[in-house]
């Protein structure tokens, strides 16, 4: 899947000069792709998504299914995409006691995508300021103790164990509200009394790999990933 590039468009170094000069629109646009691998050896269907900070998201591909899926071949009544992470946000439910740092980094054109009553709630300034001064990116970091001082756990920070239920659940509810956000790092203490971090991108089942040489073609691409995504759906069977 494409997407078509807006804002920061890269420069381009012609090959006989050591310069960088604007890339020439005339001629077309720049596409972000996507590449997307389905598996339908489970009972639910599953996607092996690569990840590309300019292209389309998950919530692209949401629409893009639920849309041909329903609405073009009437094959379905609805689309619903569910996320497997290495922690579970049911586990984390369960085990919050007391939210400790809050860190997230949002575009603010992209908090659209977040459910209304969380953006109300929580992000409405986030919001006014992108329409203001209109950043790129805006960094958010909330701490519920004093930096180098021991903290209490039985201080309980009920406001931001709100805030961030909340979000867990919205983020259950409808996994594309996850797009919304570059960076979601959460530091809480469990029941427990140990420290536990909740990292929303690196809490995704991931592939990781590092590609050496030129890929050309989405055969390439799968065959990067078929033994690990193969053995990722045999933990389903």
């Amino acid at each position: 899947m494409a997407l078509l590039r807006t804002g920061r468009i890269p420069m381009v170094k012609p090959a006989d000069k050591f310069l960088l000069v604007p890339f020439d629109t005339s001629n077309g646009e720049i596409a972000e792709q996507t590449h997307f691998f389905i598996d339908y050896n489970t009972d639910s269907v599953v996607l092996c998504v690569e990840f590309n900070s300019n292209g389309p998201r998950l919530s692209d591909i949401e629409y893009y299914f639920r849309v041909v899926a329903r609405e073009k071949l009437k094959l379905a009544r609805a689309t619903e995409i569910d996320l497997y992470m290495d922690t579970s946000i049911d586990k984390t439910l369960a085990d919050l006691k007391n939210v400790l740092n809050i860190d997230v980094k949002v575009q603010p054109q992209k908090l659209s995508q977040l459910d209304p009553a969380i953006v109300g709630q929580y992000f409405t300034a986030i919001s006014n300021l992108g329409q203001h001064v209109k950043p790129k990116f805006v960094k958010l970091e909330v701490m519920f103790q004093t930096p180098g001082k021991q903290y209490i756990s039985s201080q309980l920070n009920k406001d931001g164990n709100s805030m961030f239920t909340r979000i867990l659940n919205a983020f259950k509810a409808k996994p594309t509200n996850m797009d919304a956000f570059e960076h979601f790092v959460v530091r809480y203490e469990d029941k427990d009394g140990k420290e536990e971090v909740f990292n929303l991108l690196k809490g995704k089942k991931e592939i990781v790999k590092h590609i050496d040489g030129k890929i050309t073609t989405t055969r390439q691409w799968y065959e990067l990933i078929e033994t690990d995504f193969d053995e990722f759906i045999q933990t389903l069977q």
